[in-house]
């Protein structure tokens, strides 16, 4: 399977088979080999070049890795394309973010007149079990918001427009 795998401010490309009792992994086309020595539903232990690595997963997309913290993201690379796909720019007055998918919106991160920048969050919406943020395409102010937390949405149904 194919994932994109953001680790604080770094995106990678990672696809991921299964090979007996071990991983073959591809991290932006660089292979590596792990061994999965422990795994429960906080926390898995890593064998990779002799090297071991405890993860402990935080409900807040947080992460640690031995003793390093990091926040984290793992999309499905093919709902990733879909997500990317949800923003048009019409006008070029404006910016239409719309819904990727059918979903949930969790949380509104902005308010109407809100200056944003370029990649800033907007809102959350939930899509099959996954929560993803939907950022801004450009630079500028949020001209209205046509949704409200805890609102079910359908596939590219408008949500924010950015002028």
């Amino acid at each position: 399977m194919a994932y994109i795998v953001k680790i604080d401010d770094k995106e990678f490309k990672c696809e991921v088979e299964k090979k007996e009792k071990n991983y073959r992994i591809l991290l932006d086309g660089k292979e590596i080999q792990a061994e999965v020595v422990k795994a429960d539903k906080e926390s898995l232990t890593l064998i990779i070049n002799n090297k071991p690595y405890q993860i402990y997963l935080h409900e807040d997309n947080q992460l640690m890795v031995n003793t390093e913290g990091y926040s984290y993201e793992v999309i499905d690379e093919k709902v990733a394309r879909v997500m990317k796909s949800g923003t048009e720019v019409l006008h070029k007055k404006e910016a239409v973010v719309t819904a990727p998918m059918p979903g949930l919106v969790i949380e509104v991160e902005v308010q109407e007149g809100d200056a944003v920048k370029k990649g800033q969050g907007l809102l959350i919406v939930e899509a099959m079990k996954m929560q993803n943020e939907m950022k801004s395409p450009r630079d500028g102010v949020v001209k209205k918001i046509l949704v409200q937390k805890g609102q079910t949405v359908n596939s590219r149904d408008t949500l924010i427009i950015i002028e």
